[in-house]
């Protein structure tokens, strides 16, 4: 009955342990986003924005959209105090998206490609 037990333990400790998720910025190294590999790193304006993030993954993400044959990468915040002022083009350039049509027009438009960092946390709001 005792090595039943332990080869429960371990079997449990085994699961456990291989079923860690790995982090999403570790996942999509090897991603090609605005034609680099491993965008967060090799972007430097992304980069400076994932820097200043607080809070950890859980709280933030970098999600990546097409938006009519263009790829946009929207900085999400849990600090932030907008949902429509975080949206960037490949160089590092803003959308205008002070409009509140601009802004819906946006989340109609968009097509989600995938979360380059943390979670997508403005994936409910419409």
């Amino acid at each position: 009955m005792r090595k039943f037990t332990r080869l429960i333990c371990l079997l449990l400790i085994v699961s456990a342990v291989s079923c860690k998720k790995k982090a999403a910025v570790d996942e999509n190294k090897d991603l090609t986003v605005c034609g680099v590999k491993n965008p967060i790193q090799n972007l430097s304006w992304l980069n400076a924005k994932f820097k200043s993030l607080a809070g950890g993954a859980n709280m933030n993400g970098i999600v990546l959209y097409r938006l009519n044959g263009s790829e946009v990468i929207e900085i999400q915040g849990s600090v932030f105090s907008s949902t429509n002022q975080h949206q960037y083009y490949c160089d590092g350039t803003k959308l205008n998206l002070d409009e509140p049509s601009a802004f819906n027009e946006f989340k109609k438009e968009r097509k989600l490609i995938g979360v380059l960092y943390g979670t997508n946390i403005w994936k409910d709001w419409k």
